[in-house]
């Protein structure tokens, strides 16, 4: 499963993942060590943090 970004996400902000190469909702593996939301938009994907009060550590994978 390739890397696609790792990093952490304040509170309440959003983290951005272009779509390239035909990349859909479905080709996502999200690891967070806290609640977050997913968006898609048409050159895009949105990870928003949903904790209450804390940051999250997110990784993001391509499946095979």
């Amino acid at each position: 499963m390739p890397l696609l970004k790792k990093a952490i996400v304040p509170l309440a902000r959003p983290l951005f993942i272009p779509k390239e190469g035909g990349l859909t909702k479905e080709d996502l593996i999200i690891e967070s060590s806290g609640n977050y939301r997913l968006f898609e938009k048409p050159d895009y994907f949105v990870i928003k943090n949903d904790e209450c009060c804390r940051s999250i550590q997110v990784t993001v994978k391509v499946k095979e």
